[in-house]
């Protein structure tokens, strides 16, 4: 390229960045029209998603929905990661109370940038609308984690609020059990209960009720609580070995053959266990081939589940269709691997940053491998792996770079 080239370039550059400037001055001054007309112009020089989300904010601004979301599916077409037009299009979805689409847009928001405070928030907020309040806390609490101011007035509200909700759950929690060592399973229940109102996430609480109604052989509402405590924790043995015997009880073979088979492989070191798991399990299989509508059941019920957006329960359904028919593993094991990426996106993008972080550090490229390294300090929890090996990273980074 040339001197005069370069020039070219320089210039053509800052006009676009006066005009983008100018543009948003003008949204900002309610000037909706002059300033979709002035990005329009700026089409004919760059094509860039930001610019298609400030259009279709500006037909938003002007009633034209219409063409407000096709402005922001534009924006996405052209970067899949702008978590901005996801953010409007679940925004227009959920003031029609179309609430499932308004999460699936939110989520896919999450996917592309995980720390975004706002899609955090509005889905704890459409969660509590669906009186979904495990799901409604675990977004409140992310968006606490991310949120960047913290000093305004919505974070404190919540960030009180959830805190005072903990602690009268942990000392209810506390008090039922008290009352149960004491066999007053009246007290104690009523106690659990409480708790759970107070905040739902803590697997404690489920798992005790369940013990609960168990003992009063209630075991309907047993393996209803004992299926919630398994969602907050999955990798609690008892818990699987509680379902499975349970649903064996209730002559629900299909569940408990799916619990049967989970627990197995919590068991690998225990032979006399495993023996006989294994053998109930062998003698549950030809009821189960000869009923083959139980096992459809959980694709359905999986289905089902993805359709009103309670996604942990359509992965443990989907996982349940392909203990019962393993033929369909690779499909549905995709489902499930999409599924929970929708879910837990810092786990994928961590294990991208460490990678990029790790060969620019490798390469001696500190000041941007730093940048990966800091992500992945906000993206993952503290005192983890992936955070200590990011801080002590980090740190040696910006050592080198003095």
């Amino acid at each position: 390229m040339t001197e005069n080239q370069t020039s070219i370039v320089s210039n053509n550059a800052a006009t676009l960045e006066k005009m983008v400037i100018a543009a948003d001055k003008l949204y900002d001054n309610k000037e909706y029209l002059k300033a979709l007309n002035l990005y329009n112009d700026i089409l004919l020089y760059t094509s860039n998603s930001d610019i298609y989300v400030k259009m279709g904010n500006c037909y938003n601004k002007t009633g034209d929905e219409t063409q407000a979301i096709e402005f922001w599916q534009k924006a996405i077409e052209l970067d899949s990661m702008n978590s901005d037009a996801f953010i409007n299009i679940g925004n227009t979805y959920y003031l029609k109370n179309d609430y499932e689409h308004a999460i699936s847009f939110w989520m896919a928001a999450l996917v592309a940038m995980p720390e975004e405070p706002t899609a955090n928030l509005n889905l704890a907020v459409v969660y509590t609308l669906k009186e979904m309040p495990s799901e409604a806390y675990k977004y409140y609490e992310r968006y606490l984690k991310y949120a960047q101011n913290k000093n305004s007035d919505k974070y404190k509200q919540i960030h009180q609020k959830i805190e005072k909700n903990k602690k009268l759950a942990d000392n209810y929690l506390k008090l039922g059990y008290e009352y149960q060592c004491q066999n007053d399973r009246f007290s104690a229940l009523k106690c659990y209960k409480r708790a759970e109102m107070y905040y739902p996430n803590f697997s404690k609480i489920p798992l005790n009720i369940g013990s609960l109604y168990y003992a009063d052989n209630n075991f309907e509402e047993a393996v209803k609580y004992w299926t919630k405590a398994f969602y907050l924790d999955s990798s609690y043995s008892k818990i699987l070995c509680n379902l499975a015997v349970t649903y064996d009880s209730l002559q629900k073979y299909d569940y408990a053959y799916c619990y049967y088979n989970l627990y197995l492989n919590k068991i690998a070191n225990n032979p006399d266990e495993l023996s006989k798991v294994s053998a109930r399990c062998l003698k549950i299989k030809p009821y189960l081939n000869a009923n083959p509508y139980l096992i459809e059941n959980h694709l359905r019920f999986a289905q089902k589940a993805f359709s009103e957006c309670n996604y942990v329960k359509a992965i443990n359904e989907f996982n349940n269709y392909i203990i019962l028919n393993p033929n369909e593993k690779k499909k549905y094991s995709e489902i499930i691997y999409n599924i929970e990426n929708y879910l837990y996106p810092e786990y994928k993008i961590i294990k991208l940053c460490q990678k990029h972080g790790n060969t620019l550090f490798t390469e001696k490229k500190f000041k941007d491998a730093s940048k990966y390294f800091a992500r992945i300090l906000i993206l993952s929890e503290n005192g983890s792996v992936e955070f200590t090996d990011a801080k002590r990273k980090l740190t040696a980074c910006i050592q080198h770079s003095l």
